[in-house]
């Protein structure tokens, strides 16, 4: 995909990627462009044009990627930046996905009781997202606003120091899970389990918007991964650890190591050829076994005494029956098994 640039007509930037609206949204930037390019819409809402078009790039394009130039970024702005990302996951995106859902189980005749379940599962995972969300608000996001004024301020007290270096971003790393496993899974059993036929423009719009907030979630964790955390790595090694020059990371952009690499996202319709209909592996009797104990919420100490197997057969078991069904969480294989017939709700503890 051809890079945006600050000469491009802000109107094409969104003819280019419509699914950048919701970026240019996050900037304060509304709609009504006019001819203007992008520098100029920049320049007139206070925009670091560099930064939006860092920003948008790496958004349209999942090959692009600029740590370097956003290592030269303020890091305020770059949290002021995922705190407007996380308003929109808040008051737009998650209640949208809610509101279909509703709306799908309120006008599909059949399966209703799995369907009921399947909105449950996503009001599980609107809970985890939204506790996430919350401990970047209340906690990471702060502290790392009080490391870098810090920082930047010669005479901080010994009291400063000791009081911030009780949290750390290596507590943040250890805290910051993976928050798009159950999200694949949701999607990943629309996609094969549930039947569309009624409402059907409802059930694709489903599916487009969870798709839609799996790769924004992907580029957000991106970005507090691969940037936010080594610069504020970097000021805390300055500040809580003895004196030494500073590093080439904080010196220079120039000695940054590229970023992993990720799969680029292909069409929703590609996607679901390539997740949804395929053949899928059948899963062995005694996979089966495992999986009807897993999902009655079993752990693997007690399905290996059930079946009087080891308790390394059951993690191979776990992982083949992950494989098959590309179902990477409990509650996700709950939902299958439920869904397949293979468990009834009374045989959840």
């Amino acid at each position: 995909m051809k890079l945006l640039t600050a000469n491009m007509k802000m109107a094409d930037v969104v003819h280019s990627n419509y699914l950048l609206m919701p970026v240019i949204s996050r900037f304060g930037i509304p709609l009504g462009f006019g001819e203007n390019t992008v520098k100029a819409v920049c320049r007139e809402h206070g925009i670091d044009v560099e930064f939006f078009l860092a920003i948008a790039n790496a958004f349209s394009s999942e090959h692009y990627f600029p740590e370097k130039k956003l290592q030269a970024f303020n890091v305020l702005m770059i949290v002021a930046y995922l705190q407007k990302t996380h308003k929109y996951y808040i008051e737009t995106e998650v209640p949208l996905i809610e509101r279909l859902l509703r709306e799908f189980i309120q006008h599909h005749s059949a399966d209703k009781k799995n369907l009921t379940l399947i909105k449950t599962f996503f009001l599980e995972y609107k809970k985890e997202l939204l506790a996430h969300l919350d401990r970047e608000e209340t906690t990471t996001f702060p502290y790392i606003k009080q490391v870098y004024h810090l920082f930047h301020e010669r005479h901080a007290t010994r009291e400063e120091r000791k009081a911030l270096s009780r949290y750390s971003m290596k507590v943040y790393e250890e805290e910051h899970s993976d928050i798009d496993a159950k999200l694949y899974d949701l999607k990943n059993i629309l996609i094969k389990y549930v039947h569309g036929d009624e409402m059907h423009e409802v059930y694709n719009e489903i599916i487009f918007e969870l798709f839609r907030l799996e790769k924004d979630i992907q580029d957000h964790t991106r970005i507090e991964n691969t940037i936010l955390m080594p610069l504020v790595g970097e000021m805390e090694s300055e500040l809580f650890h003895a004196p030494r020059k500073k590093t080439a990371a904080m010196q220079s952009i120039e000695h940054l190591e590229p970023p992993p690499t990720r799969m680029p996202a292909a069409t929703l319709q590609a996607q679901i050829a390539a997740t949804g209909f395929r053949n899928q592996e059948v899963l062995t009797e005694r996979e089966t076994e495992v999986l009807r104990l897993v999902a009655c919420g079993d752990l693997n100490k007690q399905i290996a005494d059930k079946l009087s197997i080891s308790l390394h057969t059951v993690i191979s078991h776990r992982k083949n029956i992950t494989r098959k069904l590309q179902i990477k969480t409990v509650a996700g294989l709950t939902i299958y098994a439920l869904l397949n017939g293979l468990i009834s709700s009374r045989d959840i503890s």
